[in-house]
């Protein structure tokens, strides 16, 4: 039977929103000895060992976090999209192929997940009659101009389309090459770097308009 996920989370030395590297350089072939101990561990999974499975995807949690969070803005909300992630990577064992990217793999399951958290909440929100504003930290002016940034980063992020906000957190949060988001989204590199640079774009589109409209105030 498989282990628990949030034994397999707590067990992580990596804090939340932290980045756990992989074992090789992004984009470069992993050594042979990797891949047979990966191979070795995935079949020992297939075969129900929770262990084997746990051993897999402990080095990828930090990451996880790290991209479920830019999506859901919220801790709770985050833990779920990997707790969920990790549930559905196990019943989607079969389909990885060891040798290639596990990251890339788990980091495309985990940001589907939280992106429908994230929506499930905004309409769950939405419903709520009279629900009050979040409360205002009393930050210096500083601080909270930079969670201003953060939070209009996050509002221009969600109104992508949703594979190019999937390709662009992969990219920034999830660290992960063109070609690595390529595997990961079932595209390929060129596409993935349209991708990205559209939404870099309209990203930065969106804050200089921020900054001049700020600026004629």
């Amino acid at each position: 039977m498989m282990r628990n996920h949030a034994t397999i989370i707590g067990e992580s030395r990596e804090p939340v929103g932290g980045v756990m590297a992989e074992s090789t350089p992004t984009g470069e072939p992993k050594p042979a000895a990797v891949v047979d101990l990966e191979r070795r561990r995935l079949a020992a999974a297939l075969a129900g060992d929770g262990d084997a499975y746990a051993a897999l995807v402990r080095p990828h949690l930090g990451v996880m976090f790290r991209v479920a969070a830019r999506t859901a803005r919220r801790h709770d909300l985050a833990e779920d999209a990997v707790q969920e992630a990790l549930q559905l990577a196990w019943q989607r064992l079969a389909n990885y192929r060891a040798g290639t990217s596990l990251r890339a793999w788990l980091l495309a399951i985990v940001s589907k997940r939280a992106w429908t958290l994230t929506r499930s909440e905004i309409r769950r929100r939405d419903r709520e009659d009279g629900a009050g504003a979040p409360e205002q930290p009393a930050d210096p002016e500083e601080q909270m101009r930079a969670a201003q940034m953060a939070a209009r980063i996050e509002e221009v992020l969600r109104e992508l389309p949703d594979k190019r906000r999937q390709a662009v957190i992969l990219r920034l949060d999830g660290g992960l090459s063109h070609a690595e988001i390529a595997v990961a989204l079932d595209s390929t590199e060129r596409s993935v770097r349209v991708l990205v640079h559209l939404a870099l774009k309209q990203l930065k589109a969106a804050l200089k308009a921020d900054a001049s409209e700020e600026a004629g105030r």
